[in-house]
Parts: C-alpha cells; sequence; structure tokens
C-alpha cells in the first residue's frame, strides 16, 4: 500500500477560535499552490484520503486533493490532531491494508505526522522524523501483513514548486 503523509501549509500564528480554527496564510496557500503540480507528477490519486478536524489541515487538503484528481469525499478523523498518539493513524491505516486500499494519504500536523513516519520507516513509536510545514512523504509498504513501509519520496512544499 502507498502512503502520502502531507502536512498542512503555513497557517496563522493565533486565531479568536483558537487552534482549531487556524486557516493557511496569504502564503501558505501561494506555496502549496507552486508544489501541486508536482503532486500531480508524482502521485496517482488516492483510494481514501484522512484529513485533521483543524482548518489549515483541511485546506491543504482541498489544495491536495485538487491536484492529484481525487474525487472522493474526504474523511476528517480525530486521530490525525497533534496531540493523538500516532498509533491510532496506524490502526486505521493497518485496517485499510487489511481492506485492500491500494494509496492511502493522510494530511495532518507535527509532532504526529513525524513520530507516524518514524513508525512506519521503522517500526518503533518513538522515532521521529519531522516533517516540515507542506511537506509531502510518500512510502509504500511491502505487503498488508506489515506496515513497516520504504520511503519513496520526500518533497519539501520549496522543493516541488521548484519542481512543477
Amino acid at each position: 500500500m502507498r502512503i502520502h503523509l502531507l502536512r498542512h501549509g503555513i497557517a496563522e500564528d493565533h486565531c479568536p477560535a483558537g487552534d482549531a480554527g487556524r486557516a493557511l496564510t496569504d502564503e501558505g496557500w501561494k506555496k502549496l499552490r507552486r508544489a501541486a503540480p508536482s503532486w500531480r507528477t508524482l502521485v496517482e490519486a488516492p483510494d481514501v484520503v484522512f484529513v485533521s478536524p483543524l482548518r489549515r489541515a483541511q485546506e491543504t487538503a482541498s489544495v491536495f486533493t485538487e491536484a492529484v484528481g481525487f474525487r472522493g469525499e474526504l474523511r476528517i478523523e480525530p486521530a490525525l490532531q497533534p496531540d493523538a498518539p500516532p498509533t491510532l493513524a496506524a490502526s486505521l491505516l493497518e485496517a485499510e491494508a487489511l481492506s485492500g486500499t491500494q494509496a492511502v494519504a493522510l494530511v495532518g500536523h507535527e509532532p504526529h505526522l513525524g513520530y507516524l513516519l518514524g513508525l512506519l520507516l521503522t517500526g518503533h513509536p518513538r522515532q521521529p522524523i519531522p516533517v516540515k510545514k507542506g511537506m509531502l512523504v510518500s512510502v509504500e509498504t511491502a505487503s498488508a501483513a506489515s506496515l513497516v513501509a520504504s520511503l519513496r519520496f520526500a518533497l519539501t512544499q520549496r522543493a516541488a514548486g521548484e519542481l512543477g
């Protein structure tokens, strides 16, 4: 199974509605849109897209899904909130792998995505690999029997914008 991890783009520092309401900044939108053509080249539309309930992640997911041609419904997933244990997201991935899903994307936050990426690449839940804002990382599992994956690519939004 291919697993794409995408951290949200640059967001407001503060929001009167609290952390969950923080939106992407104009710069955040611009950088994600510059990265989109590279995403379109590298990623086939996934079967499933899970996204954090936080606004900035949902806005980022909208750019990603448009870029890669995803036509399904985004699945809002509390397991992708910044303070959620990465093992919850791993359980989601396990269920998708066992059901035969070929490709899945998760759009979320640090430090959560870094811990999830570390878990996928090393099999250890306490080996974070930081994911920068707007960074897209793709890994692939060898079989549905294991979530330990190999790295396909890791692309910062800056590099994606330059390639696009």
